[in-house]
């Protein structure tokens, strides 16, 4: 509502609903990019999801066929390794579904970040290796101490180094700040 004309109550009235029609627009952007947020969650969940899906059905099919007995033992290993990533998958999007929502428990504790990163890059150091990533870690110079859960701190420094062995360049440095 244009106030520049208006006096009194009907020029305070009028900013006030001004200002609420501010608020509802916020609200409304917020819910859409709420909603694309969703979209694109589900499409990347459903693309993870379905290419252990995708290769467990194949090797089961191969599995069917006639093979070799060394043939059958490499169709069950990668079998097991999948389905193992399926399950991770689904843990991880009923972790999320949980975290989101509030449901999820939470062991707060004070934890030293220096030491849960060097753990995690102890953890990494031969998956790191084996695709030449030099992780390159500046601890601060004060103790950093953080109020955290172990477990899901791990989930997330291990989520972070996995996708750096994935997608990092190969023979470079990994630096962790």
């Amino acid at each position: 509502i244009e106030t520049k004309y208006l006096i009194g109550s009907f020029k305070t009235i009028a900013e006030e609903l001004n200002r609420l029609a501010d608020v509802v627009t916020v609200a409304a952007e917020k819910q859409m990019k709420s909603e694309r947020m969703k979209t694109e969650l589900i499409t990347n969940v459903s693309h993870d999801i379905k290419t252990p899906l995708t290769s467990i059905i194949n090797f089961v099919d191969l599995l069917q066929k006639p093979h070799t007995e060394e043939e059958g033992a490499q169709y069950l290993d990668v079998l097991n390794r999948q389905s193992l990533r399926l399950k991770r998958l689904i843990e991880d999007l009923m972790d999320l579904s949980k975290a989101s929502t509030g449901n999820m428990t939470v062991n707060l504790a004070e934890m030293d970040a220096v030491e849960v990163v060097n753990q995690a890059l102890g953890e990494f150091a031969d998956k790191l290796d084996s695709v030449q990533l030099i992780p390159v870690f500046r601890e601060p110079e004060i103790p950093a101490k953080i109020l955290a859960d172990g477990r899901l701190s791990w989930r997330v420094l291990s989520n972070l180094l996995t996708n750096a062995v994935k997608y990092a360049l190969p023979g470079t440095r990994l630096y962790v700040d």
